[in-house]
């Protein structure tokens, strides 16, 4: 079911709009949810799906560590965890290359995995996600009417209760839901990692969706395609499901223009140089700066980073101080008080400076343990936009 939900960088998300560049519905899609099974040199394994971790920026988006992780080292067997990544064929089966790893408190209510369809029974409506094994019979396929065969790509929910086996699990799917591109008048974007390439067809895989170039412009000019770049590419869905390409970009995701933020430096630590931008870790010790105060850097500060993605977060290059303008999403830290559960509103005292009024709507989120009649006495971080000398929250959480 769809719900408000905190997107972190690294996760994977679909959208969808009616207007370009304003989204109408975001989700957030991990790739697999559920235990750790096993540790390998390149990653670990979920619910059958072998996981593996990036650290080079045109293979792809850098895998980001959260929940407790700081790296990949500190994954172990046992643990529940949130992945999101992109499909990508190893040693003649596909593999999840992971953009983004959270461990969780517990493991969720129902498990996620995601794959290309195999070794299908129709009588049983059974079938295999790489070692995983899913009893589909009693599952509605989404969307309605779909039939599953052999080399679908779908995503599998499943009660955790219904996990059984170990170095082949078996799980009993609640929903299938095939991984398909709905035609749309505006544009479909993709990204992904390039695989199955076709030089002379000129087409190639995405993420488990076939893209057509053959018309398509390549950038940056003079560019070649190869498989294992990673691309955004953008166009048409066709009648058969495939994207008929009009561009694709090759992307790479460590170079030092990829990876842009704006928002107030919180958690400045000047022995480290870090701090963070809207829960982005930021590392400044090389960065250059510009039109900050002579005293430096400091809490609170606005901010434009220009940098490139790490596994840490973003490694800076350059950041520019500026004033916050309309519009700006910005942040504010402090205790509530006066609360007002019907007008939807609560006074924000930060340690220092003006207290300030802040008010929330239905497209609010309240992050994990926070609800408008828990707030009262909480120290808070709220993100939002200034309005009328008020701030208009997008989001509230707990004070780490």
């Amino acid at each position: 079911h769809d719900q408000l939900a905190d997107v972190k960088l690294g996760q994977r998300v679909s959208v969808e709009y009616a207007t370009p560049g304003v989204a109408r519905v975001v989700r957030v899609d991990p790739a697999v949810s559920g235990p750790v099974a096993t540790i390998v040199a390149d990653g670990f394994t979920v619910l059958g799906q072998s996981v593996v971790l990036n650290s080079i920026g045109t293979a792809g988006p850098i895998t980001q560590f959260g929940g407790g992780y700081a790296r990949g080292a500190d994954v172990r067997a046992g643990d529940p965890v949130d992945v999101h990544g992109i499909l990508v064929p190893q040693g003649g089966s596909y593999v999840i290359q992971a953009t983004r790893v959270d461990k969780l408190a517990s493991l969720p209510a129902y498990l996620r995995a995601t794959g290309l369809v195999a070794s299908l029974s129709a009588a049983t409506r059974s079938f295999s996600l790489a070692l995983l094994t899913v009893d589909a019979a009693l599952a509605p396929v989404v969307p309605a009417g779909t039939t599953l065969v052999v080399g679908q790509t779908v995503s599998v929910l499943a009660p955790s209760a219904s996990l059984t086996g170990g170095a082949g699990p078996r799980i009993q799917a609640a929903e299938v839901r095939v991984r398909t591109l709905s035609p749309a008048v505006l544009a479909t974007y993709l990204s992904g990692k390039v695989s199955l390439l076709d030089a002379t067809a000129r087409t190639f895989v995405l993420d488990g969706h076939v893209v057509n170039y053959g018309t398509a412009t390549v950038s940056p000019a003079a560019s070649m395609l190869a498989n294992g770049l990673y691309v955004q590419a953008v166009g048409t869905t066709t009648g058969n499901g495939s994207l008929a390409a009009t561009s694709v970009t090759i992307r790479d995701a460590g170079s030092d223009s990829e990876a842009e933020l704006h928002g107030n430096i919180s958690a400045y630590a000047a022995a480290t140089s870090t701090f963070t931008v809207r829960g982005v870790p930021v590392d400044v010790s090389a960065a250059s700066l510009s039109g900050c105060p002579v005293t430096g850097l400091a809490n609170g500060l606005f901010v434009e980073v220009h940098g490139a993605t790490v596994s840490s977060g973003v490694r800076a290059r350059t950041v520019a101080c500026e004033s916050e303008s309309a519009g700006s999403t910005v942040e504010r830290e402090g205790k509530a008080s006066a609360v007002d559960v019907v007008g939807r509103s609560f006074t924000l005292t930060p340690q220092a400076g003006a207290a300030i009024r802040v008010s929330w709507g239905d497209t609010t989120f309240f992050g994990s343990g926070l609800a408008p009649a828990t707030l009262s006495g909480k120290t808070v971080h709220v993100e939002g936009s200034i309005v009328a000398g008020g701030l208009v929250a997008t989001k509230i959480q707990l004070e780490d």
